[in-house]
C-alpha cells in the first residue's frame, strides 16, 4: 500500500514514516522543513515529495501529521487533489478545529479517519498501546480502516466534544503541572535535588524533563486551543491555593481531610491499590 506521510519531518511524523515502512508499505514524505523531509526519506527508503498535493495525489492512504492549528489548512489543500478512493487519516491532539474541515471533506465521499494516538514518538512497539478514534461520518468503516493500520493497538472510541474534554484533564492539566515543575525547579542546583531526592522527586523530574523537551508550540496548542482547558486550570489552582492556605495556617485537621477526600476520589480506580509499586516500576525503567 502506498502512504503519505505529510508532516513527515516532526517527531509522530518520523515516527509514522518509521512505522510503515517497518509494515512494508511504500511510504511518501513531505513537510515544510523539506531538507528534514529528504533526510528522513533517503534514512528510511521512502520517496520524497516537494508538496503535500505532490505527495498525497497518488497514495492510497495519507496521513496528516502536522500541528494542531496547521491540520485543517492541509486538509483543505489535499483533498480536492487525490483519488475518491483515498483515505485521509489525522492524528490531532485536538478535535475540535479538524473536525469542521473533516465533515466537509467525508461529505464530499472521501473516507476520513480522525485519531488520537495516546502515546509519543518514543515508543518502539504498538502492541498494548491505544489510539482514540473519533467517528466522522461511518463509524464502522472509519473503525476498520483505523484498526488495519494499527492493528496491534486498542481503540478507543469517543466523540469529539468528549474527547478534547477528556484532554483538558489528560493533556493540558499535566503538561500544565510539568511546566511550572521545572520553571521552579530549574531555578535550583539540579545536582544537588538529585542527590537528595528521592524516588517521588526523581519520577517529577523524569516527567518534567520529557514534557520539555518538546516543541513549545506544540504544547502551547493543547494549552490554548482547547475549550476546556481554562476550565480545569481554574479548578486546579483553586484546589492548590486551598490545600496552600491549610499549610500556611499549619491546619492539620483541613490538610488531612483535603488529603483524605482527595485519596477517596482516587480510590474509585482500580488500579490506585497497586500505584506505589508502579512508581517505583516507571522509575526503574527510566
Amino acid at each position: 500500500m502506498k502512504v503519505a506521510v505529510i508532516g513527515g519531518a516532526g517527531r509522530m511524523g518520523k515516527w509514522l514514516v518509521n512505522y510503515f515502512k517497518k509494515g512494508g508499505h511504500e511510504v511518501i514524505v513531505s513537510d515544510t522543513r523539506r531538507e528534514e523531509a529528504e533526510a528522513v526519506a533517503q534514512s528510511t527508503g521512502s520517496m520524497f515529495a516537494k508538496s503535500n498535493v505532490e505527495a498525497a495525489k497518488n497514495a492510497e492512504v495519507i496521513v496528516v501529521s502536522t500541528p494542531i492549528d496547521a491540520t485543517p489548512k492541509v486538509l483543505n489543500e489535499i483533498y480536492p487533489k487525490i483519488k475518491g478512493s483515498s483515505t485521509i487519516v489525522e492524528i490531532s491532539s485536538l478535535k475540535s478545529q479538524v473536525f469542521v474541515v473533516l465533515e466537509k471533506v467525508a461529505a464530499k465521499g472521501i473516507r476520513t479517519v480522525s485519531i488520537h494516538p495516546l502515546f509519543g514518538p518514543g515508543v518502539t512497539e504498538t502492541k498494548g498501546e491505544k489510539i482514540a478514534l473519533v467517528p466522522v461520518s461511518d463509524p464502522s468503516s472509519e473503525f476498520r480502516a483505523a484498526e488495519s493500520l494499527f492493528p496491534d493497538v486498542e481503540l478507543v472510541v469517543v466523540d469529539a466534544e468528549e474527547h478534547d474534554e477528556a484532554m483538558a484533564a489528560a493533556l493540558s492539566l499535566p503538561h500544565f503541572i510539568n511546566i511550572a515543575f521545572a520553571s521552579v525547579v530549574g531555578q535550583k542546583d539540579l545536582n544537588v535535588l538529585k542527590k537528595l531526592g528521592g524516588t517521588t522527586f526523581a519520577l517529577q523530574l523524569v516527567l518534567s524533563e520529557g514534557v520539555m523537551t518538546e516543541d513549545p508550540s506544540l504544547y502551547a496548542s493543547i494549552q490554548m486551543d482547547n475549550k476546556f482547558t481554562a476550565q480545569i486550570l481554574e479548578q486546579f489552582i483553586a484546589n492548590a491555593e486551598t490545600l496552600k492556605q491549610h499549610i500556611k495556617r499549619g491546619d492539620l485537621k483541613a490538610f488531612t481531610q483535603f488529603y483524605a477526600d482527595a485519596q477517596t476520589a482516587l480510590a474509585k480506580d482500580g488500579d490506585f491499590g497497586t500505584a506505589y509499586e508502579k512508581m517505583y516500576k516507571a522509575l526503574k525503567a527510566t
